[in-house]
């Protein structure tokens, strides 16, 4: 089996989130990815923080209305057609919340970006072998720096090519 062939789990962020359903100048990396090796994940807070961006870029006068309405309306199916896969550890739960708080502490992270972290870790996916470990494809450097130092593949998808292990 190839490199190539290995199932693994790519868990989007919020950020890269809104570059499957935004024209922005540095989506086409994180939508070539998309189409070309499922299956994505995210967590239900990034998705709902995904749709919190995209209110923001129209309020902003960023978006159209048209606009804000169809990359909403994308996202969602993308999450209700299991495109993107919801997973994440449980926040609501005493020990969830406990470990998503450490981690937000140890990195400066807020609970949104350390839950990711923690579904990486210890969610769905995190029995897969190394040659099938989960990836996190963001744009935010600090959370990237975060999850390499807790041994997490990651692909910032504005600063760096496409790895040949995403």
């Amino acid at each position: 089996m190839t490199r190539d062939q290995w199932a693994k789990a790519r868990y989007l962020d919020a950020s890269a989130l809104v570059k499957l359903v935004v024209d922005e100048g540095d989506c086409e990396p994180v939508r070539t990815l998309f189409h070309s090796r499922p299956p994505f994940c995210a967590t239900s807070l990034c998705l709902m923080e995904a749709l919190g961006v995209l209110k923001g870029k129209w309020k902003h006068g960023r978006l159209t209305d048209g606009e804000y309405h169809t990359a909403t309306r994308e996202l969602v199916v993308q999450a209700a057609s299991k495109r993107v896969e919801i997973d994440d550890v449980g926040l609501f739960t005493f020990e969830g919340l406990k470990a998503v708080q450490a981690l937000a502490k140890k990195h400066s992270l807020d609970v949104s970006d350390s839950l990711q972290l923690e579904t990486i870790l210890r969610g769905k996916y995190a029995h897969l072998g190394p040659n099938s470990a989960s990836v996190l494809i963001t744009a935010d450097r600090q959370l990237a720096a975060a999850a390499r130092s807790e041994g997490i593949r990651v692909w910032n998808c504005i600063s760096e090519a496409v790895p040949e292990w995403a």
